[in-house]
Parts: structure tokens; sequence; C-alpha cells
């Protein structure tokens, strides 16, 4: 039940209280309006808690009830008009200041309506009575309204209070935590307790993504391409039942942690293997698929706050950088405009067009930081998505060749390697002269290689407190992948930038 639920059951149910008493000694007259005012209070209750209507709507039919039988009965029903301020009170906390009016005006026309129409006589003393519990609903209408607004700020302020609470304590337990939050280092971890019980000819751990595909996450060391084209059918089957797959030597086994799976671990074994093994086994990972866990979680998190991050500095150089360069380019048109010297106009050219060049500049940086690797599209989509900007963005003619089949690569090798694709893409737009740009990227899991290479004369150097490559050399460490990187020379014009993961099949 929400904060505005528990007020009106707790206003509903105190002034019912106080108002029965009164009936009681007022006879059984009054017995009868309070009792159509508690099946009133009752059944909005109930549509509070189960009904599709918001409170306000509630309040709106509840006062209407409460109204009505109050003009119907004075003066028999006299303690049944306290009851109109709870309605009032409930519509204010809800929708503020406009439930309490849409409420009051409610409640006043049905009792005016109902003394003109039904009951055919206007009494000075239902009048005074009426006006003076509207009266005191409009009093505890705007302390509701208050009260709303100010919780409203505090839930703000509770919330990101609550976060970076949240946020300390975890920088407090990364230091902490044995295997880290690295998800892939654990997974290998996962697979040499693996091997430690049943030996292996090949393994995976694997994780359900987004569109709800199972991809690898890890796969076991020296396991070819397409040796486990299975694997994916399996470990779907086995995260579905969440129940243990045992084929002879084929094995999935789920990762379960806080009553959840959290991943899929496939293996193909030497041997058959028996089910006391597995069952072994499963008891002996159930420590790193605690740490898997907390690994895939932190990752979620960073990226989300990264891929955010990306997109509000995406807006701010759109709106205001590019905007401003944009500005200067009109000024320039004007001054060209402007002049007849013909030096100063050759000038003004020379501008104009390196104004054009920023202005390009800035338009591919946005697309940078805009420009993710989707769930629902591998390496190859991505990256022949980013060699066509590159190529409306240039001069250069843009050739891409790709050679993707079989599942997907683990999201962080994906990662790395567009971030290395791209910058060596980049780099020949920028620095190489180029007249074209060839874009080959070859996949079969859990190898693959991209090449970037151009026909330029001049190489990939950049400014001097330029880290694009140092950090293209990071990127392909940080995944175990080999960067070779071939300068042009006399004899064979173009830069050749490639990058490798994994061992190609046999």
């Amino acid at each position: 039940m929400t904060d505005i639920g528990r007020v009106a059951l707790a206003a509903r149910v105190f002034t019912l209280a106080a108002l029965l008493p009164l009936t009681v000694l007022a006879g059984t007259g009054d017995l009868l309006g309070i009792g159509v005012v508690a099946a009133a209070a009752l059944l909005a209750l109930l549509a509070d808690a189960r009904g599709p209507w918001s409170p306000t709507t509630v309040a709106l039919l509840e006062g209407t009830v409460v109204a009505v039988t109050a003009a119907v009965g004075f003066p028999a029903h006299t303690t049944v008009t306290p009851y109109l301020v709870v309605p009032v009170l409930v519509a204010a906390l809800d929708s503020g200041r406009a439930g309490l009016v849409r409420v009051l005006v409610l409640e006043l026309a049905a009792m005016v309506l109902v003394r003109l129409v039904v009951v055919q006589r206007w009494d000075v003393d239902f009048a005074t009575e009426a006006v003076l519990w509207l009266a005191t609903g409009v009093g505890l209408g705007f302390l509701g309204a208050t009260l709303r607004n100010a919780q409203a700020a505090t839930d703000t302020d509770t919330s990101y209070r609550s976060a970076v609470g949240l946020i300390r304590r975890l920088e407090a337990l990364a230091g902490r935590l044995s295997g880290g939050l690295d998800a892939v280092g654990i997974a290998e971890q996962v697979m040499e307790e693996a091997d430690d019980t049943v030996p292996l000819r090949a393994a995976g751990v694997f994780t359900r993504s987004t569109t709800g595909a199972m991809v690898p996450l890890r796969y076991s060391a020296g396991t070819e391409p397409g040796a486990m084209a299975w694997a994916e059918e399996l470990s779907a089957r086995c995260w579905e039942y969440e129940a243990m797959m045992l084929r002879e030597r084929r094995l999935a086994l789920p990762l379960v942690s806080n009553d959840e799976t959290i991943a899929v671990l496939v293996l193909e074994a030497l041997r058959p293997v028996e089910s006391a093994s597995a069952l072994e086994l499963r008891t002996r990972l159930s420590r790193l698929a605690v740490q898997l866990q907390a690994a895939l979680l932190f990752g979620r998190v960073r990226d989300s706050a990264t891929a955010q991050e990306r997109q509000r500095i995406a807006r701010e150089v759109h709106d205001g950088v590019a905007q401003d360069v944009a500005g200067l380019g009109y000024l320039v048109d004007n001054l060209a405009a402007g002049t007849r010297d013909p030096d100063q106009l050759a000038r003004i050219v020379v501008l104009r067009e390196e104004v054009t060049r920023v202005v390009a500049e800035l338009r591919h940086s946005i697309f940078d930081l805009r420009h993710e690797l989707a769930a629902s599209s591998g390496l190859g989509e991505s990256l022949s998505a980013y060699a066509n900007q590159v190529g409306t963005t240039s001069t250069m003619t843009v050739h891409v060749t790709l050679d993707e089949e079989g599942p997907r690569l683990p999201r962080d090798q994906e990662f790395e390697l567009m971030r290395i694709a791209q910058e060596a893409m980049n780099n020949a737009r920028k620095h190489s002269g180029a007249a074209n740009l060839w874009l080959r990227c070859t996949v079969r899991s859990p190898y693959a290689e991209v090449e970037v290479r151009d026909d330029g004369t001049r190489g990939h150097r950049s400014r001097a407190d330029s880290q694009g490559l140092k950090i293209m050399r990071e990127r392909s460490m940080a995944i175990g992948a080999d960067l070779g990187i071939e300068a042009p020379t006399p004899e064979r014009p173009g830069t050749r930038v490639q990058v490798r993961v994994g061992a190609p099949a046999r």
C-alpha cells in the first residue's frame, strides 16, 4: 500500500470510529445513514487496493455517496455530514489542490441538487452544517496538499541520499572482494573449477541477453570456433527449465544465486559425466555463482551510467559548441560577401574551410558518443553502420567485408574490438589523406579478426598530445588480443591496423 493509501485508510477508520458512538446515541435512524457511509468507505478501500482507479476518482465517488446520504437524510442522519471531509482530504493528498477543488465542488453540487430536486425543500440548519464541514474539509485539504508537496521533495532527496549510501558501500566492498567484479574472469574460474571435477574437452559460460537470446560470456581456452554450436540451444533449455541437463558427455548446469538463475555452464567432457559428479560440481560452483551475480549486476550499473553520460555529453556538444561553431560559419560567410580585397577573401575562404572541418568533426564526435554496441546486433553490423557514417562525413570511399557466423563474442571483447576499429577509421579519416578505406571483420567465436586499411600516403600520426594509438593498445591488452599497426612506406602506401583475438580454426 502507498503512503496515500495508508493515510486514506487511517482517515476513514478514525472518522468512522469517532462517528459511531455519536450515531448510537442519536438513535437507529442515524445507524442506517452511518451504515451507508461505512459501506461507501469499505468500497473505496477495496477500489484503492485492487481497482484501476486513482485515489482521486475513488474519492469523487465516495464524496458523492456521502453528500447524497447527508442531503436526503437530514435531519435524521446528522452524524453523516462530518464524513464529508474525508474524500476532500484523500483527493488533496493524491492530486493536490486540483483534487481538493474537484471533490469539494462535486459534494456541494450533489447536496444542493438533492435538496432542491429530490427533497424539494431548503433547510437553513442543513446549509449551516454542510458549510461548516465543507469549510473544515477545505482546511484539511490544504494541509494534505502541503504535505503532498513536501513529501514529493523529500522523496527526491531521500532517493539521492540512498544512492549515495549504496555507492559508498559498493566502493568499500569492491576492495574486499576476493574475486573482484570482472564477470569474464569469474566465468574463467567457473570453467577451471569444472575442469577439476570433470575433465573438459570444451566449455562455455552463457548468460541471457535483453532480447532473450543466450550469449557466451566466455569460452574455455583452446575451444575451437564452431566446436560448441550445440551449446546455445542446450543452455537455453537449461535456463528455461532451471534444471540441470545431462547428455552423456554434455552437461548444462544452471548457476543459481539468491534463488535466481544467473548464467549457465555448458561443457563437453572427455568421458561420460555421472550424475553424482554433476551434482558435486553444482555444489562447488555455488560460491562462484554469487560472485558472478555481483559482477554482472555491477557491469549493468556501470554500462548504464556510461551510456547515460555519453548521451548527456553528446546533447551538450550538439546544443552548445556545435551550434556556436556553426554560427561562426555564417559570420565568416557575411565577411566574405562584404569584402572586395582578393587577399583578404582568400584568407576568409581558408577560415571558412577550417570552420566547416571543425563542424564536421563535432558532428562525427556526437555520432561516436551516441553510437553504442546494440544488444540485438553483432560486432560486424555495428562496425558496418559506423563505417557508413565515416563514408558520409569524409571524401573516402568505404569498402566493407563482413564474415560473421556462429555465436557472438563475449560482450567485453565485442566492445573493445569495436572501439579499436572506430579509432582506426577515425585516424584514417583525419590524418591519412586516403581515397579509399577498407574494413574487414571476421568472427568465428571465440576467434575474431578486424582489419582497417587505407591507401593514404600519410600515416596515422596525430598531435603529440593525442592518446589514440596508446588507448588502442591498452584496449587490445585488456582482452588479450594481438594488435598490429603497419605504417605506409614508399613502396606500399596506406596504413593497416589489424586486431585479432582467439585462435583461428585449424
